[in-house]
């Protein structure tokens, strides 16, 4: 009888440890992206200066990011306009500052990221409405209009912060009007940057640009939805060299 005992046992561990093992040790990271908690409707109603786009029969398009702690509370927003409209600029980061985000999510708990997003402000018969897009458009052609970029973490080592520890320039992130150098790279479904490298950067700043391209290649991220499922997806680092004067810092 000792025998057998000894024998189911030697054949069943095995098969039992496996299977309290398989659930845990083997799965994956559950993301879940920060997005609007509010409607393109309230942005309207708080931007005062958009009503002068009523009589333009047109869209008008901002690139924003900000970015969203682990209550869904933004700050740092900034967005930049193509055409310019300063004025629209300015109050739309102030009211997007203080509205409320759903904040992102990795195995369920809540974290802070930077999130890019772009907000077009279409005008026709009248009357505004405003489409909150999660993305700034760079995939489109690939995702459609909806997808959801990635989105950098904050409770980690973000690739700004890590950049602007190294630098002697100091350019500022996300988009401008002066000289900028762009990194790209691939944020695959675990959120880890791949093939990262220097998409276009002055000469005066391929120092800094390098800078930037290590940091990303350390940073981790809320990875790119489509349908609802994570995927490789490309972003792009974005590092500014105008000043508040209107000219150009230089790493030289």
């Amino acid at each position: 009888m000792k025998t057998i005992i000894s024998s189911a046992v030697k054949v069943l561990a095995p098969a039992a440890l496996f299977a309290c093992l398989t659930p845990n040790a083997f799965a994956e990271t559950q993301y879940k992206s920060a997005m609007f908690n509010f409607a393109g409707d309230t942005l309207v109603s708080q931007v005062g200066s958009v009503a002068a786009l009523k009589s333009q029969n047109q869209t008008h398009v901002l690139y924003c990011q900000s970015d969203i702690s682990d209550k869904g509370a933004a700050s740092n927003t900034q967005c930049y306009d193509k055409a310019g409209k300063l004025d629209v600029v300015n109050e739309t980061q102030t009211v997007l500052n203080q509205l409320a985000f759903l904040p992102a999510e990795v195995d369920g708990q809540q974290v802070p990221v930077r999130m890019s997003y772009r907000v077009a402000f279409h005008s026709a018969k009248g009357n505004i409405e405003a489409l909150l897009i999660p993305n700034l458009g760079t995939m489109y052609e690939r995702y459609g209009r909806d997808y959801v970029a990635p989105q950098e973490r904050l409770d980690v080592a973000n690739w700004y912060e890590e950049y602007s520890k190294n630098s002697w320039v100091s350019g500022d992130q996300f988009l401008g009007e002066g000289d900028m150098s762009r990194i790209a790279a691939t944020v695959n479904e675990s959120g880890k940057a791949d093939m990262v490298r220097t998409l276009d950067t002055g000469r005066a700043y391929k120092r800094d640009a390098n800078l930037v391209k290590n940091a990303v290649k350390k940073s981790r991220f809320i990875p790119g939805f489509v349908n609802g499922k994570p995927v490789p997806m490309g972003y792009v680092a974005v590092v500014n060299y105008q000043t508040d004067s209107g000219t150009a810092v230089t790493s030289r």
